[in-house]
């Protein structure tokens, strides 16, 4: 039983308890984050976002390359 009222285990009981409890509002969260077009990117740091924008720009140049040699 001591092992229950750790805080990290309270917080994740609550969480589940709150999940259960209003799902709906998590579905409309997330329908309303991806309308707005912005990609979620709270879970991210500095270093990913940077690669994602990297790996577009990489991306970018390869298809300029593309059409100017073989379109």
């Amino acid at each position: 039983m001591p092992d229950q009222n750790k805080p990290e285990d309270q917080r994740d009981r609550l969480q589940l308890k709150d999940q259960k409890e209003h799902a709906g509002s998590n579905v409309n969260d997330s329908t309303n984050r991806a309308q707005s077009g912005m990609p979620d990117t709270r879970g991210m740091g500095w270093k990913e976002i940077g690669g994602v924008i990297l790996l577009l720009v990489i991306l970018l140049i390869a298809y300029s390359l593309y059409q100017v040699f073989f379109g």
